[in-house]
């Protein structure tokens, strides 16, 4: 519950986290456990509200689903996932559409063989490398590829996008309060958390227009 109108109905937001199966190879096994996030989400929103449409007793503020997906939109290995029916549902900010990436969105996985590196051993250091294209190259992993040769020791072949974003933010734009409307105000990748984690974490600023005002 975030609040109530002067009429005593509340005003409520679901925010909900997870984290998905990890084996690369498994892409049914996490299609399945979307699946049942989503029916999860529904019979919870069910049990929790005393809502009808009769006697709308609440009032849904907004909706979003964050966590690490273990799935990037680049990969053609995650075909399966990028078309999953939660992407109709919930609406991700950094993303044009199935295998398609927009111009500012990145990876949010580390390489691993360089997390040690002084170049990314700090919040600014991290940030400076991200600014650059070069810098994401070199810093970020991005999907195996399985054109011949490409696993060749040293070798990185150019990849379309920017890194493997796994990690993500979305949000509902249907299922809200009737005349009410949420909108990204900013989206952010956080480097705080530099040599900690090999995960870039991310911030999502939501604005949720009432029509008379904004929350």
């Amino acid at each position: 519950m975030v609040g109530s109108t002067p009429q005593d109905q509340r005003i409520v937001g679901y925010i909900t986290c997870t984290h998905l199966h990890a084996p690369e190879d498994d892409s049914a096994i996490r299609c399945e456990q979307l699946d049942m996030l989503l029916e999860w989400l529904a019979d919870f929103r069910k049990s929790t509200s005393s809502s009808s449409t009769a006697n709308p007793e609440e009032l849904v503020a907004f909706d979003i689903i964050c966590g690490d997906l273990n799935f990037d939109n680049c990969s053609s290995d995650d075909k399966l996932e990028q078309q999953h029916s939660l992407f109709t549902r919930y609406k991700d900010p950094c993303r044009l559409g199935p295998g398609e990436e927009k111009p500012w969105a990145i990876g949010t996985m580390l390489d691993k063989d360089g997390l040690n590196d002084e170049d990314v051993s700090t919040p600014d250091n991290l940030q400076k490398v991200l600014e650059s294209e070069e810098g994401r190259r070199e810093y970020l992993a991005f999907p195996t590829s399985k054109s011949p040769g490409a696993c060749q020791k040293g070798r990185k072949d150019v990849l379309k996008g920017n890194g493997r974003r796994i990690d993500y933010m979305l949000y509902a734009e249907e299922g809200l309060c009737p005349d009410w409307k949420a909108e990204v105000e900013e989206f952010s990748f956080i480097t705080q958390l530099s040599s900690l984690t090999d995960h870039l974490p991310v911030a999502m600023r939501l604005m949720v227009s009432t029509g008379e005002e904004e929350a």
